[in-house]
Formats: C-alpha cells, structure tokens, sequence
C-alpha cells in the first residue's frame, strides 16, 4: 500500500479546501438573450445554456457555453463562462487557453499574459499558446521577454515563421531595420504567402532605400494580405467545429479560397447554404470555385439559384458567371452576363474590360476600345485594362494615346513588368521611334533576365536584334 509522508497530505488537503472554496463561490453563468444570435444557432446556443443550468458544477458544460458566446461573438459572456469552468477543473488546460485567447483578442493583453502563463504552467508545449504568450508581451512592452518567448520557440519549432515575425516586429521597436530585414525575410522564406510578413518586410525596404524591393514586397502583400502560416491546434479546431453559423462557414470559405484550397472552400460555403438556403453570397462564391474546378453544370445550378433569390442586388453572381462561360469558350452567354452585371452595377470595371476584350475578338476593335476606356475611367489603376487598351490602340496606329496607356502598366513593378515594358518598347518601335523602342527593350530584357523568365528574354533578344539590323541598314 502506497505511504503518504504527513506534508503531502496536507498539501493535498489544502489544495482540495482551496479547490472547495473556488468551486463554491464560481461565477454566476451570464444572462442569455436570444435574439443577439443568429436565427440558425439559436437552438444550439439555447441548448448548451440549459445544460451549464442544470449542471453547475460541470465544466464542461460552462465551458462549452463559453465557446458559443466565443464563435458568435459574445467576448465579454464568453470570458465569464471561461473562468468559470477555470474554477470548476483548475488543471484543464484549454479553459484557460481559450480564456488566453479570447481576453488577447479583445486587446486586454496584460489580463492574456497572466492567463496564458498560467496556461502555459499546465501545458509547456503547445505552440499557439506560447505564440500568443509573445504577441501579448509584445503588446504591453515586455519586449525582453516576448524574444526570449520568440527565440525559444525557434529552438523547438525552427520553421516557426511567425516567430520570427514576432522577432522582426521586436528589432523594428528597437530600430535596427537590418535586424529586422533578416527576420521578415526568414518569416517569407518558411511561407511565402506570409501576407503581413510581405507588408512588414516592404516598410522595412522602404526605410532602407531598397524601392524596387519595397515594391515587390507590397505586390506579394496585395495577394496574400489575409494569410497566415497554418499552425496545428486542435483546440482552436474543436471551437470551429461547433460552429453553426452560415456567415462563419462563409467567412471560412474565401479564407480557404485565398489560400488555394478550392475544394475545401466550396465545402465550407455549401455548408453555409445547408445552414441559410437563402445566402445568396454563398451562391455568389460557388459559381466562381466552381467554375475554378471545372465544373461548369454546378457554377450554372449556383448562378440559377442566385439570380432566382435575387436577381438585382448581386452584380457579383453575373460576372462569375461571364467569367466561366468565358473559359469555356461560350463568348455570346458570356457577353450577355458581362452586360448584365453592367445593367446593375454601371461602374464595374472588370465587368467593362471583360466586355472589351470580347468585342476585340470579335473583330470590333472601336467597340472594345470604348469599353476599354470605361474600365480605366472607373478604376484608373486598373493595370490589364490601361493594357488591353493601349494593345487595341497601337493595333490600330493610334500609337500616342496608346503609348500612354502602356506606360500606366509599369508601376507597380513586379514580375508582370518585363512583359509590360515589352509591349511599350514593341509599341515605340511600331511607332518608328527606335531609340525609345531600344531603351524599353533592353530595359524589359534586363528584368526578365533578373527575374529568370527564359523564354520572354529569348523574345526581346529576336526583336531587339531585328531593331538593330533595321538600324543599321538606314
């Protein structure tokens, strides 16, 4: 039989009076009112407050209580049923891991602190947590701390790109910008679709005189600003898990999208529809994810539905569709969306410029250069329209005006600017002004080569030789 020395057994009875008295004097659960959620969770939420009711010492069930109110965005209830079941089971990890969490979110970063670190005590390797852990003390100054935080993580987890986030942001506090230039850029290298590690890392190149750098750093950040480096927790899964609201399935489709997961974005927004068969938005999404997987018969079934809820208010839904019909070679239906979505929404660009390059294909160049005209008019930094534009200009010798629809194109610069600078040097040199044509050739043949586009540069090489035989022989 095992022996307990007399100390331990006071300790543990000290700990069980202590535990006693918590549980005896727990927070009373937060009043409830139905209407501030959404029809389709109401049930759900009703549900899970009668069971904290009728089981007050349970911790499971506050506990569950608190992530309803955490998922829909109910922080300040959600925080009590938290510390709740904190105090009904003080050696579970994830109340307070979630607690961490939440009071972090609501920006009360020294109350996360505390709790994380407690948290933490409990549970030394679970790497979101320490994460937030140094986000906070970032937050509340304790720089000191938050890279000793960072720099340990590194050591257990070295592909931790947002650690090394968290230790650029600590040397920009700091002001050493080479410091933090080497952080940033190791954060984009771990996952270069790192969208705030992109912006971060362009400021800094700014500050340092790098433009050009600066520049592609902010186009990288311009496609990818909502991403994030996946990282696993389980629990932050488990809370996602109980979510039965259509907007949030929604929300969790574009974010799925953007990161490229087209099948589990349309999963998640015919979830939505399952949840609210009268999201038109969700409609909206699945012709275009459909029709990004080839899936033409279900991008038309979302676009019926679409128009049937709302035919008017979503210009959005004809356009997705202009768009697919468009890949898939049916130019007339497409043309027929484009101008639908133009009926409802007369100042969308892309719905003009679309329209435009059809009317280009359809050997109606003075059309398209009209509708050309009206994608730049509403959306002056429309890149591909100032293109397609100048394209059909020079097409057609008007070669000043569309000269300066080409130079629009240079800016930002990235990798789509070699072949930019291309068309405006092919343009002068149509335009009979060689030495520009020159200038923007070798110029484009100097990117293409920086940036390793092999078969571009081989082009510019074949034009920038025929220029030159052609200067020769005058």
């Amino acid at each position: 039989m095992r022996k307990w020395s007399r100390a331990a057994v006071l300790i543990l009875g000290l700990s069980l009076c202590t535990q006693a008295s918590e549980t005896a004097r727990v927070v009373e659960l937060p009043k409830l009112t139905l209407t501030d959620f959404p029809p389709e969770v109401r049930t759900q939420v009703q549900r899970a407050y009668e069971s904290a009711s009728e089981h007050p010492r349970d911790a499971e069930s506050s506990g569950r209580l608190g992530m309803l109110f955490d998922l829909y965005h109910r922080p300040d209830e959600a925080s009590v049923c938290y510390r709740r079941a904190h105090q009904l089971d003080p050696m579970s990890f994830k109340w307070l891991y979630y607690l961490g969490s939440q009071t972090a979110k609501q920006g009360k970063h020294t109350e996360a602190v505390g709790t994380l670190r407690a948290a933490l005590r409990l549970k030394p390797d679970y790497l979101p947590a320490r994460l937030k852990l140094g986000e906070s003390l970032f937050a509340v100054g304790e720089l000191d701390e938050s890279g000793e935080t960072y720099s340990a993580i590194i050591r257990q987890w070295p592909d931790a790109a947002e650690a090394y986030y968290g230790l650029g942001r600590i040397s920009i506090a700091r002001g050493n910008l080479t410091e933090a230039r080497d952080s940033f850029r190791k954060a984009c290298d771990l996952f270069p679709s790192y969208g705030a590690a992109h912006y971060a890392l362009a400021q800094v190149d700014r500050k340092l005189g790098k433009s050009e750098e600066s520049d592609q750093q902010l186009n990288l950040h311009a496609k990818t600003k909502t991403l994030v480096p996946p990282v696993e927790d389980p629990l932050r899964d488990a809370l996602r898990a109980l979510d039965m609201a259509a907007e949030s399935r929604l929300e969790r489709g574009v974010a799925l999208e953007q990161a490229g997961r087209l099948e589990d974005a349309i999963a998640e927004t015919e979830k939505a529809l399952q949840l609210d068969p009268k999201l038109v938005l969700a409609h909206v999404n699945l012709i275009i994810l459909y029709g990004r997987t080839g899936n033409l018969e279900k991008a038309e079934e979302h676009y019926q539905a679409a128009v049937l809820l709302n035919p008017n208010q979503f210009p959005d839904a004809h356009y997705d569709y202009g768009v697919v019909l468009m890949k898939e070679g049916k130019l007339d239906e497409a043309e027929r969306a484009f101008r639908r979505a133009l009926e409802i929404n007369p100042s969308f660009a892309d719905a003009y410029n679309n329209l435009g390059y059809l009317l280009e294909r359809q050997g109606k160049p003075a059309e398209a250069i009209a509708e050309y005209k009206k994608a730049v008019e509403h959306k002056p930094s429309f890149r591909q329209a100032h293109f397609n534009l100048g394209r059909v200009l020079i097409s057609q010798q008007q070669y000043e005006e569309g000269i300066q629809q080409l130079q629009q194109t240079l800016s930002p610069v990235d990798d789509a600017t070699p072949a930019y600078l291309y068309a405006l040097g092919a343009a002068y040199g149509r335009a009979g002004e060689r030495q520009k044509a020159l200038h923007y050739l070798q110029e484009a043949r100097e990117q293409a080569s920086a940036r390793g586009q092999a078969q571009l540069r081989i082009d510019i090489e074949k034009d920038l030789q025929t220029l030159g035989q052609k200067g020769g022989s005058h």
